[in-house]
């Protein structure tokens, strides 16, 4: 069998541009250096370029400027080895050869990994000068984390990473760390590298031998001066010496052999106990002297701690004095640095200086044995809950948790506090919040968080479960339960709520769970729904790829689940006066967010229809809780008393949400406040007052908060509401005065309503309705009452200070102007049909009144009609008045009075009008081509345009009869004029007449058309009409038309210059005889035009002008600009949605008038 043929080589590379070689090796030539001012140097050219657009050589100036080690890697790799090789060599180089190299620890490990290929000798040897320099010695500790963790090239598990680490800390100087990173001698002797070998068997032999000199001179010391210590020799002349000799011991005896310690330790005990206590007390105080010390030496005086405190505790009784003060004083050493060490070591922590020992070696100088058993139970808890903590600041959470369960067996208070720590660290461990340190490094937000990916939730899930479950089973309840919430919140997602299932996984049932876990998790579930899942920017943080629209749809279901909870919970607890108020919060909130929530737009009417239902609902729940909380009250004592749940329906009807959310535009509801005062007032005995005077003071506390003050919007409803419940209260009458000064700033400001003309009004009649400010001359002056005919936020003048809450408003609210409009049209559209609102301008000066001293200052015009007869009074109008007190900005709510109206059913007189204005237009354009005839009539007036039976005498009985009416938009306010005698709007009519045209063409002589009169008195009326497509003014309202010589001939009288008419009729007959010559020139059968094919329908209805308009515009005869396009797809969306949408049809003289407008377009 033939084997198959070998597969093709692949292709060489094609060879390397020598532009880029070139460009590589003029790196070369740059001078690598990390001075400040250079630095600032190429940061000012480069800084801000993007590098994909700069020069080779730029870019790895950019990347090592900035200490993108990485992309200084990636850079070299792309490169030649040897000439990758050769520009890393330099780049070391520079730096070693500056005196400050400015390079930090993370720059020096950043330049190790970016090394093309193996670090070399000289390599190693530069990169430790250049950690000498970034690193102090005292400070190694930094270094020692580092290299724990290991990089790409140093450090580690790896013993040839190791070995390169030993390499650079010895050229370094970190010898002590170099010789942890060294291998065995054994593995040193059989390196292939010689001269590697004997530089680290003369390094091994050097500190060899300075550790022997060194011993022998500690022990020389030792021998020297630990007779003098434990002589038994009392003179005084022995005194110093014995002093003396005590502090040399104490300088080396954590350098002394244990087992030469141990020996002298146990013979002077018993022969000398004042030598022995000698020699313990100085080093005792070795140790506690040098506590503020550097680290290794420290961790020293631990090691040798633990090894003379165990050696004394094997040596004398438990509890023999001095000694067992002794050996506490050595535990309460060991317990206050490992508590400094717990502090320092806690995730997030801002202060964290780094000086302290690490976990690992506390652990091991930690008491234990027979030392341990020697100490009081007191000071044996303290060291049991200090190593649980060190052991949690390692994450071993596991075993941290059991040796909890250990220590609460012993002592149930500790273990439950060590529980509540646990807990703690645990969620700040799990927390996705990044630290400040690496926001700051990459320029990240406050907010910067890691993604909670579904399958890191179930592993956190399930990891704070089984603690919570083996702390339960030990019967270790933490003391502060929000500890627990908080660290499930953590280890959820930020863009998820909470599920059941996960809930009892981590607290146990629902239906057994205590009160105050239920309300902390369902507080805490309330908040987020609040403050978190709702919010677009975090769902995509959290990578969940919901929509507006799915996002909606889960906050929805996140306040159901919540209230389901709660009602579930309530089945067995039926007496939970929190359970029932936090369900009413729930609700409350639900409701604001059902109307200003931003996800979906969605139908106005609906959004306020979800608003009350959920708070009607709040309304019953928190009724109930305050009937659940008055039936707990006898057997509670005073200290016990409060009044949350009246707080927080107080603050529901307020519009105060519990997540610091503002719904401004809440009226005050006197009726639900009166029945918290009856609540309160209820309530047992002496309770009744204690309460009332309780919830005074809150609100005193409320209204005095400088730091948080209310807003403006809201100050005034919460003393007025506050004074419903706490009236006659010895803690309101601060209340009650500001309350009082309050309503005299409004004795000089009314709100007025008041019809302009007649208080009677016609059924079907359009009135208007003024609404202005009655006020002082002086409060005119100081109010500004223009501010609130603006929505500028600034026009009233400067703010003050709002506090921490995030206000709303209903109704798209932008200002002050669209506040008062909503007012208006609240309070008057159950009662009319609102036509328009016209305000005055906010420069508006005020109006002298018939009183002396007061004024009027307008500030709207309502065009409005009765919905029926039954109307009979405009109801009062709401406006919140702006002033200043000393607490800041206040709005101080003013209602206007009833007025009195009547509504006639027939024989209303006009609304007062002067200055009538009419234009009356004939157009008899198309009469000759389709018959189409129409008069337009537009009625301008100041006041009201009348009805136009009212205006003009329309004879039934005229030649030329009326076949439809069009009033197009109806009466229109163009303007209203606050600066005449009178406050009146000019306002404007227009109405189109569709005139009987085929009489006129059947007529076999001229007809007359005489224009309709006025029958309002001192009425200026215009005629117009068309004569040769030309809008002609008449002089006397008669028009003659009619087809004499099968032509349109229109007579108007009197013609005054014949002599136009002559020129005009001889151009016409030229111009007929130039169209005969041109049309027996081209010869045969003139070409299709449109109006040849297109005529108005017979049977005019939407759908067959909706054929028409289709037809021309689809039609090549027909040609159409690019503007008359869109005007014919508007005329055509319009009578569609008369035929087939919701809207009612158009009438037919409207259809009428859209085909003959693109017919004569078309012809």
């Amino acid at each position: 069998m033939v084997p198959p043929p070998a597969p093709a080589p692949p292709p060489a590379p094609p060879p390397p541009d020598p532009k880029v070689i070139k460009e590589r090796e003029a790196i070369l030539s740059q001078k690598f250096s990390r001075d400040p001012n250079d630095l600032l140097r190429h940061l000012e050219r480069l800084g801000t370029a993007d590098p994909a657009t700069l020069s080779i050589t730029d870019r790895f100036s950019l990347r090592f400027i900035t200490g993108d080690w990485a992309k200084v890697r990636d850079e070299l790799t792309q490169m030649p080895p040897e000439l990758a090789r050769k520009i890393f060599d330099k780049m070391l180089s520079d730096l070693t050869e500056n005196r400050k190299p400015n390079t930090k620890l993370e720059d020096v490990l950043g330049i190790a990994d970016a090394v093309p290929g193996e670090l070399t000798g000289d390599n190693l040897r530069r990169l430790g000068q250049l950690m000498s320099v970034a690193v102090p010695l005292s400070e190694s500790y930094w270094l020692v984390d580092r290299l724990k963790k290991g990089t790409r090239t140093l450090g580690g598990t790896d013993p040839a990473k190791r070995l390169a680490a030993a390499r650079m800390l010895i050229a370094g100087n970190f010898k002590d760390l170099a010789r942890t990173y060294l291998p065995p001698v054994t593995e040193i002797d059989q390196l292939t590298d010689e001269g590697l070998k004997n530089d680290l068997r003369n390094f091994l032999t050097t500190q060899e031998e300075r550790e022997n000199a060194q011993r022998d001179q500690v022990m020389s010391i030792w021998d020297e001066n630990i007779a003098a210590v434990i002589s038994t020799d009392d003179s005084k002349a022995k005194g110093w010496e014995k002093s003396k000799a005590s502090n040399a011991i104490a300088k080396v005896i954590t350098q002394v052999p244990v087992n030469t310690i141990g020996a002298v330790l146990a013979d002077v005990t018993k022969t000398n106990p004042e030598g022995a206590m000698r020699l313990v007390s100085a080093f005792t105080r070795k140790v506690q002297s040098e506590r503020n010390n550097d680290v290794p030496t420290r961790t020293e005086n631990l090691a040798a701690q633990a090894t003379l405190a165990n050696l004394l505790a094997g040596l004398v009784k438990p509890g023999e004095q001095p000694w067992s003060q002794i050996s506490e004083m050595m535990a309460d050493h060991w317990a206050s640095e490992a508590d400094y060490t717990y502090q320092q070591k806690l995730p997030n922590n801002q202060n964290n200086q780094g000086r302290f020992i690490a976990p690992e070696e506390l652990l091991a100088a930690a008491p234990a044995g027979s030392w341990f058993e020697a100490l009081p139970q007191g000071v044996r808890d303290r060291i049991d809950v200090s190593v649980s903590r060190l052991i949690l600041t390692g994450a071993q959470f596991d075993q941290a948790a059991e040796r909890i369960v250990e220590i609460g067996k012993r002592s149930p208070a500790a273990g439950a506090a060590l529980a509540e720590d646990f807990l703690t660290i645990w969620g700040k461990t799990h927390n996705p919040q990044l630290p400040e340190q690496l926001r700051k490094r990459y320029n990240l937000p406050d907010d910067a968080r890691i993604p909670v990916t579904p399958i890191m939730m179930e592993k956190n899930i399930e990891s704070l479960a089984r603690m919570m479950t083996l702390f339960r089973n030990a019967g270790l309840a933490p003391k502060d339960y929000a500890s627990v919430v908080t660290a499930f919140d953590l280890a959820y997602s930020t863009a998820e709520t909470y599920k059941t299932s996960h809930i009892e996984k981590v607290f146990g049932p629902m239906a057994r769970m205590d009160e105050p876990v239920f309300s902390l998790i369902l507080s805490r579930m309330n908040s987020n729904l609040g403050e978190r899942w709702r919010k677009m920017d975090v769902q995509r943080s959290g990578m969940t790829q919901r929509d507006e629209t799915e996002t909606l749809e889960m906050v929805r279901s996140g306040y159901s689940t919540a209230l389901q909870l709660i009602d579930g919970w309530l089945a067995g607890h039926p007496e939970s006066w929190r359970a029932l108020t936090l369900a009413g919060t729930l609700l409350v909130d639900w409701g604001d967010f059902e109307y200003f929530q931003e996800l979906v737009a969605n139908d106005p009417q609906q959004r306020m229809f979800g608003f009350k239902e959920k708070n009607l609902q709040a309304q019953d729940y928190f009724s109930r809780g305050a009937v659940a909380y008055a039936r707990l009250v006898p057997k509670l004592t005073v200290g016990e008393y409060t009044v949350e749940p009246h707080l927080a329906w107080f603050n529901a009807l307020l519009g105060i949400g519990s997540n610091n959310q503002l719904n401004l535009s809440k009226p005050m509801n006197r009726a639900a406040l009166t029945k918290i005062r009856e609540q309160l007032a209820a309530l047992p005995g002496k309770a009744a007052k204690a309460h009332i005077s309780l919830f005074a003071k809150i609100v005193n506390a409320r209204l005095t908060d400088e730091k948080d003050p209310l807003h403006e919007d809201l100050k005034y409803r919460y003393l007025a509401s506050a004074m419903v419940i706490t009236k006659d209260d010895p803690f309101t009458l601060g209340v009650a005065k500001k309350l009082t000064y309050f309503d005299e700033l409004l004795s000089e400001v009314r709100l007025q309503t008041r019809v302009d003309g007649p208080n009677t009004v016609g059924r079907d009649q359009d009135f208007g309705i003024i609404v202005s400010i009655i006020h002082s001359e002086a409060m005119g002056r100081a109010a500004k009452f223009g501010q609130y005919l603006s929505n500028d936020s600034n026009a009233g003048g400067s703010k003050g200070r709002q506090g921490s809450a995030v206000a709303h408003k209903m109704g798209g609210i932008q200002g002050a102007r669209d506040e008062l409009e909503m007012n208006l049209t609240q309070a008057l559209t159950p009662f009319f049909d609102i036509k328009s609102i016209t305000f005055a301008t906010p420069d508006i000066k005020p109006r002298p009144t018939a009183q002396t001293g007061w004024e009027e200052t307008v500030l709207a015009y309502l065009h409005v009609r009765a919905k029926d007869a039954s109307v009979d009074k405009i109801p009062p109008v709401e406006m919140q008045f702006k002033f200043i007190d000393m607490t800041g900005p206040v709005s101080i709510p003013a209602e206007s009075a009833e007025t009195v109206i009547k509504v006639a059913t027939e024989g209303a007189a006009p609304r007062p009008a002067s200055h009538v204005d009419i234009t009356q237009t004939l157009d008899n354009r198309q009469l000759p081509i389709n018959g189409t005839l129409s008069l337009e009539i537009k009625a301008t007036a100041t006041g009201l345009v009348p009805d136009l039976e009212q205006l003009l005498s329309l004879d039934p009985k005229a030649v030329i009869s009326v076949k439809n009416t069009n009033p197009h938009e109806g009466l229109q306010i163009k303007e209203l004029n606050t600066w005449s005698d009178e406050v009146v709007p000019t306002s404007e009519r227009l109405w189109t007449l569709t005139l009987d045209g085929d009489a006129v063409r059947a007529a076999e002589g001229p007809v007359e058309f005489r224009f309709p009169s006025p029958k309002v008195k001192d009425a200026t009326v215009t005629y117009q009409t068309y004569k040769d497509m030309n809008l002609t003014t008449l002089t006397e309202p008669l028009v003659t038309m009619g087809q004499p010589a099968k032509a349109a001939e229109i007579i108007a009288h009197p013609a005054s210059h014949p002599y136009p008419w002559i020129i005009g009729a001889a151009v016409a007959v030229i111009g007929i005889g130039v169209i005969l010559v041109l049309s027996r020139k081209r010869g045969g059968e003139q070409p299709l035009r449109a109006k040849d094919v297109f005529h108005m329908p017979a049977d005019l209805d939407g759908f067959a002008v909706i054929a028409l308009l289709r037809k021309l515009r689809g039609s090549p005869l027909v040609k159409l600009k690019d503007n008359q396009r869109q005007e014919l797809q508007g005329d055509l969306q319009r009578i569609e949605q008369g035929c087939f949408g919701a809207q009612s049809p158009m009438p037919e003289a409207d259809l009428r008038s859209i085909a003959a407008k693109w017919l004569r377009c078309a012809s």
